[in-house]
């Protein structure tokens, strides 16, 4: 099953004819009519229809239903082209790739551009960190899929935006709340609760959660403690808010496996990770601010955030201590002028963002801290102007057209001197100009056709340029950035008369990409280091479905098949012209079936995926799996002035063994991360 597209796959999909996304849909007995859905993460507003890029779109229901918050591919799930990997790890987190891009990411994200409420989780290198998200909070995901540089930045992969629920869904009601309870297998127990309201034109939500883990795999406890607020103002002349959140966490690293401890025991801890008591404590603090304004005929855009990071990660032969500080603003100006008699919008600006980092290395010496093998304190500065706009070509013909220009300073300054031990202070600089260009048509009045080409910039981030198989401190001055060019056609086709309602959305695209990075390993205990492949292909094909039928059932499925191959790509163990890159499944599809009438739901959800190959010369594979969850609760239950909504929820249900994420390049074969047996959960929602 190395090339052929999955029979599980093919049935997942193929079953659906059509799809909708939407915010709000209103059921009849006689008919579906669904409300055009407006998307944002473009930057400028505009119906999804008219978007000449693949965007998908997952809101509150399909986030949050009976889902027990574990990670972002719940909110994620039915978007194609979007491979996210639960580990089941919190010290490292999800694995997130699109179109093949970040798949390279041992931990945290990258490729992949991350917003949540209107705030850049992304740091200046390109790196993300999710521990300050509660997937279980969120309202609302909108993912671009392929290069967005020229209107995010530094990307490559894609942005995916989240925006948070609000504790009061009943805009008549002024104060409310949530209170939520989840337990499960595994030692699964999360407590939250959130309180909120309005007045006039301003909302306000305050929440907190705990979570603990004790983990399906030995060596694998996690604890996670988060608190946030958000305060929003809107009116006819423009809006304000302020967002901040706290989290702190701690969590065990159990590490991958290679085959023969795979097959003795799924649930071990690598050895090695138990001997040097691999693990990640955190705490992670942010503050951002925005408002909008109409001033004469200009809508002025100003935004600013704020971090503070620190983590202790003991990982195999070292343990690394972090102190971050980070931030940005971003100023944009809009108009509307007068362009030959064509609907036009232009937005101009500029967005700074800064990093420090304090990073020290210790010889780990069982977990504990050795002597000091790095000391230095590094500053990243991202400066950039972009352009961004939209115009009405023709009556059915709308064109997105944008550029930006980032200039990136990365500088260390090394702390660690002495006779035997040189000083390996020094900076880099790296800068691209990123264009792209939409367009848009609206062939009928239920089909809409697209085109693009787009380019992406992306840098190594801090940790990858800092860890040198030398051991050296400084910067890895052989390490460049990866840069794509990327072209793609897609259709959307839409129903929304008769008994069913929804669209269909068809992509295909082609990206190049110069000096990818990849990463390998050159000694026992897990520590990777990075390096340019001369370039690779993306090439791939997506489709998803989502059906709404009267009769209180839907059917959500994609489906993406995804060849990604090195071009041009040789190093120390070989030439690997035309292997896969590893790390990305070349297939892969998921479906929920829902049946959803008023008191109560049923889904039954699958997710297939084809072999993935984890090594650069595909000598190795991770099998293909299909699994399958379900779950069901009530949705709405009032008791003395409550709104109860009891779930329920069992994962991997027939109880299949298949590895959920890859270590990609991993010594000594420990490529494999085993994911859970079948798990039961359950949770109660109370709205006061």
């Amino acid at each position: 099953m190395r090339t052929r597209v999955p029979r599980p796959i093919l049935a997942l999909f193929f079953g659906a004819t059509a799809a909708a996304q939407s915010d709000t849909t209103r059921q009849r007995t006689d008919t579906v009519i669904l409300a055009p859905t407006i998307v944002t993460v473009t930057r400028t507003p505009l119906e999804l229809s008219r978007v000449p890029f693949a965007v998908g779109v997952t809101t509150r229901d399909e986030i949050q239903r009976g889902k027990p918050g574990f990670a972002l591919d719940e909110a994620l799930a039915g978007i194609a082209g979007v491979q996210v990997d639960n580990r089941f790890n919190y010290a490292l987190g999800e694995r997130i790739s699109i179109r093949g891009f970040g798949a390279r990411a041992q931990f945290g994200v990258r490729g992949v551009r991350v917003i949540l409420d209107g705030i850049p989780m992304t740091l200046a290198d390109g790196q993300t960190s999710m521990n300050n998200v509660d997937v279980a909070t969120l309202a609302r995901a909108e993912v671009i899929r392929g290069p967005a540089s020229a209107l995010h930045g530094n990307a490559s992969g894609g942005v995916i935006q989240l925006t948070s629920d609000d504790a009061v869904d009943d805009m008549s009601r002024t104060l409310g709340g949530v209170l939520r309870t989840d337990i499960g297998a595994h030692g699964l127990s999360r407590q939250h609760l959130s309180v909120g309201g309005h007045r006039d034109s301003t909302a306000y939500t305050v929440l907190g959660s705990r979570m603990f883990f004790k983990g399906f795999r030995q060596w694998n406890t996690a604890t996670n403690d988060h608190v946030g607020f958000a305060i929003r103002h809107r009116d006819s002349r423009g809006s304000l808010s302020f967002t901040g959140n706290w989290a702190e966490y701690d969590a065990k690293n159990p590490g991958g496996l290679n085959t023969v401890l795979l097959q003795a025991n799924r649930d071990t801890v690598s050895p090695t990770n138990r001997n040097n008591q691999t693990m990640e404590r955190g705490r992670q603090g942010q503050l951002g601010a925005a408002w909008s304004q109409r001033v004469a005929d200009l809508d002025v855009e100003l935004s600013v955030h704020g971090l503070r990071r620190q983590v202790d990660n003991p990982i195999p032969g070292t343990v690394v201590v972090i102190d971050r500080d980070a931030g940005g603003a971003r100023a944009a100006l809009s108009a509307n002028p007068n362009f030959t008699g064509r609907k036009l919008r232009v937005s101009v600006g500029s967005e700074v963002q800064l990093q420090r980092d304090d990073r020290r290395n210790y010889a780990n010496s069982g977990g504990a801290r050795g002597a000091t093998t790095m000391d230095q304190f590094e500053r990243v500065d991202n400066t950039a102007l972009f352009l961004q706009g939209t115009v009405d070509v023709l009556p059915r013909v709308l064109a997105l057209f944008g550029v930006r220009y980032d200039r990136v300073r990365f500088r260390v300054t090394d702390h660690l001197v002495d006779a035997t031990n040189p000083d390996d202070s020094g900076e880099r600089t790296m800068g691209a100009g990123s264009p792209s260009v939409g367009l848009s048509l609206s062939a009928t009045r239920a089909l809409d056709l697209y085109s693009n080409y787009s380019t992406s910039f992306e840098t190594p981030t801090t940790t990858e340029l800092a860890n040198q198989p030398s051991g050296a401190g400084g910067m890895n001055p052989a390490l460049d950035p990866q840069r794509t060019r990327s072209f793609e056609v897609g259709a959307r086709q839409h129903l929304n008369a008769g008994p069913v309602a929804g669209s269909v959305q068809l992509a295909a695209y082609q990206a190049r990409v110069r000096d990818a990075l990849i990463p390998f390993e050159v000694t026992p205990g897990g520590r990777q280091f990075f390096q340019n492949a001369g370039s690779t292909k993306n090439r791939g094909i997506e489709a998803a479905a989502h059906l709404v039928f009267p009769w209180s059932a839907s059917l959500r499925a994609a489906f993406a098949h995804t060849d990604a191959r090195f071009e041009r790509f040789s190093n120390f163990t070989g030439v690997h012209d035309g292997k896969r890159v590893p790390g990305v499944a070349a297939n892969r599809g998921d479906a929920t079936l829902s049946y959803q009438p008023d008191w109560f739901f049923v889904d039954f959800e699958t997710r297939a995926s084809s072999s993935i190959p984890v090594d650069n010369a595909n000598t190795q594979r991770s099998p293909s799996y299909v699994i399958h969850g379900f779950r069901a609760g009530v949705r709405s239950l009032p008791v003395a002035g409550l709104d109860l909504r009891p779930t329920i929820g069992i994962l991997n249900l027939f109880d299949r063994e298949y590895n959920t994420s890859v270590v990609v390049n991993a010594f000594g074969g420990r490529f494999y991360e085993p994911g859970p047996p079948r798990s039961l959960y359950g949770g109660l929602i109370a709205r006061f």
